[in-house]
């Protein structure tokens, strides 16, 4: 199940329930899973981010240097210690197309 099919989900159970601490309980086991979800599907385009990346580099290429955590804000809830793939060389320099698809704007 999707994230948008989770919160359809959410929309249409509390609308048919007449029980506010079921809802409310509901409603937040359905954001924690959805959060879970949208951190392994992130954490997953990381990995294949930089996994294409290390194949197109030629000559001295940066090697694989573990994981670092991060907080990532998104509209599904924020993400305490996301593992985001660590180079040995350039990994401050490096912009994760990824974060920035899911990073949530603040206004």
């Amino acid at each position: 199940m999707n994230i948008a099919q989770r919160e359809q989900q959410i929309i249409r159970i509390q609308s048919q329930s007449s029980y506010a601490s079921i809802n409310k309980a509901l409603e937040a086991t359905l954001r924690l899973e959805a959060n879970r979800v949208t951190q392994n599907a992130v954490e997953s385009a990381l990995d294949e981010e930089v996994q294409a990346y290390l194949s197109e580099v030629q000559g001295d290429r940066p090697r694989r240097s573990g994981y670092y955590q991060r907080v990532l804000d998104t509209q599904y809830g924020r993400i305490a210690q996301l593992s985001v793939p660590k180079l040995r060389k350039g990994n401050a320099d490096r912009e994760w197309q990824i974060l920035e698809r899911y990073q949530r704007v603040s206004r």
